[in-house]
């Protein structure tokens, strides 16, 4: 039986931190300023350091007030109350696009640092910007912005835009929860592409969308924006004919092999996107139609049941290709939850929307920094598959080490057992984050 005794020794369980604290330092989320709160790169950074380690209400604050190692790892002056640190947000989110802006900035340094894999066609490399909607239950609050969602609860529904088979977060905004997913994507489909430029990306791009953005002029700030920006859009099939749509796969498309009772039909047809008189001529539609004659469970139908899926692209490479890489883009929900689920950022602390705003860019930092420290700690030199490591584990595993803090002379240090598995990728990161 192990008996239990109190020590006075500094035992800390968040020892990863100092590393989250280094990333923060590095890509100038310590230097952020605010014209109306001079202590406001205090504020965000020790928010930044509660949703590193998976918290998000106002509450957790005090539980860092008397944490010396808290406040060194972050390079804090002070750590403030739970009170002064709302009271605070409050103040700043009067002037938020300026915050909202310098917090993008950093994000986007942090990017930097990242390796980002892409996916390959016909020995060219293109990478994924993954755009898409997702809703934050925020039910039973009275919240400034939360409203009924397409999900049946009341919360926000925030569009977010994930970059590489990683999933860096390039992008985030927040939205009222009855907003439709359409309203504003233009504009944050620029933003988006002004986001990837700023983080100094140069190859092909693959931005990848569901239906609910079939848009001309989604499509056209895409196309618009160079011959390297890609797209593949679902298509949304509006009130055409699926017999008609059968008959012009048959004739247009190749059949591919299924099971017994089920038939399928890929292949391009020669639509182009059109609004008034202006035509996507560079954007073709690929589609896939499904005939099913005996279900899944060997029941046969009395009437055929007709599926049918379109994809508007200005991709040059087979049916097959785009719709795989289309299959691709439902990763996007494994992000949506490492940052709702694993991070804890669904039930947002204020109840004013714009402070709402900037606790969200700065879990857009939190979650990039956790990403950043998980990625370094698996990837090897000459690794052949790209491998991703979810962020729950990444707390576990590298935010929650257990050290010792001990003060020699005028430096603490942060002791870590030598039989600590993950000791060795605790140096590695160390010593690739720039300290000694």
């Amino acid at each position: 039986m192990i008996k239990i005794e109190s020590t006075t020794e500094t035992i800390e369980s968040k020892s990863g931190l100092i590393l989250a604290g280094l990333v923060a330092m590095k890509t100038g989320l310590t230097q952020i300023h605010s014209s109306i709160v001079k202590n406001a790169p205090t504020i965000l950074t020790s928010l930044f350091g509660l949703m590193v380690e998976g918290k998000t209400d106002f509450e957790s604050m005090d539980e860092k007030r008397e944490s010396l190692f808290f406040k060194e790892a972050l390079n804090l002056p002070f750590v403030f109350a739970k009170e002064t640190v709302r009271l605070y947000l409050e103040q700043m989110s009067v002037a938020a696009d300026e915050i909202v802006n310098q917090l993008k900035e950093s994000s986007v340094k942090i990017i930097k640092q990242a390796r980002l894999h892409g996916v390959w066609m016909a020995g060219n490399k293109y990478l994924p910007v993954d755009i898409d909607t997702t809703t934050m239950d925020n039910s039973k609050t009275k919240k400034e912005g939360v409203s009924r969602t397409y999900q049946g609860f009341d919360g926000y529904h925030p569009i977010l835009a994930y970059v590489g088979k990683e999933g860096y977060m390039l992008n985030c905004e927040l939205r009222p929860g009855s907003q439709h997913c359409q309203k504003g994507t233009v504009e944050f489909i620029k933003d988006t592409l002004t986001q990837l430029r700023s983080a100094g990306v140069n190859e092909r791009i693959l931005l990848r969308m569901d239906g609910g953005n079939d848009s001309f002029e989604n499509m056209a700030a895409i196309t618009g924006a160079g011959k390297s920006y890609y797209c593949i859009i679902k298509r949304n099939k509006r009130q055409e004919s699926s017999e008609i749509w059968l008959e012009r796969a048959k004739r247009h498309g190749k059949q591919i092999e299924s099971r017994a009772g089920k038939r399928v039909w890929i292949g391009k047809t020669q639509f182009h996107p059109k609004k008034d008189e202006e035509i996507l001529e560079d954007i073709n539609c690929i589609f896939e139609v499904i005939e099913r004659k005996i279900d899944a469970r060997g029941n046969v139908l009395l009437i055929p049941e007709i599926e049918v899926n379109s994809w508007w692209t200005n991709l040059r490479c087979e049916a097959e290709k785009i719709i795989e890489l289309y299959h691709l883009h439902a990763t996007s929900e494994q992000f949506h939850s490492e940052l709702k689920h694993d991070m804890d950022i669904e039930r947002l602390p204020s109840g004013k929307f714009d402070v709402n705003k900037v606790i969200m860019m700065i879990g857009m930092n939190a979650y990039n920094t956790l990403k950043l420290l998980g990625q370094v700690s698996i990837e090897k030199e000459n690794q052949k598959y790209m491998k991703r490591k979810r962020l729950g584990k990444v707390i576990r595993e590298i935010i929650c080490v257990g050290g010792k803090l001990v003060k020699h002379g005028r430096q603490l240090i942060i002791k870590i057992n030598e039989k600590e598995p993950m000791l060795p990728f605790f140096l590695r990161l160390n010593a690739l984050l720039g300290c000694s």
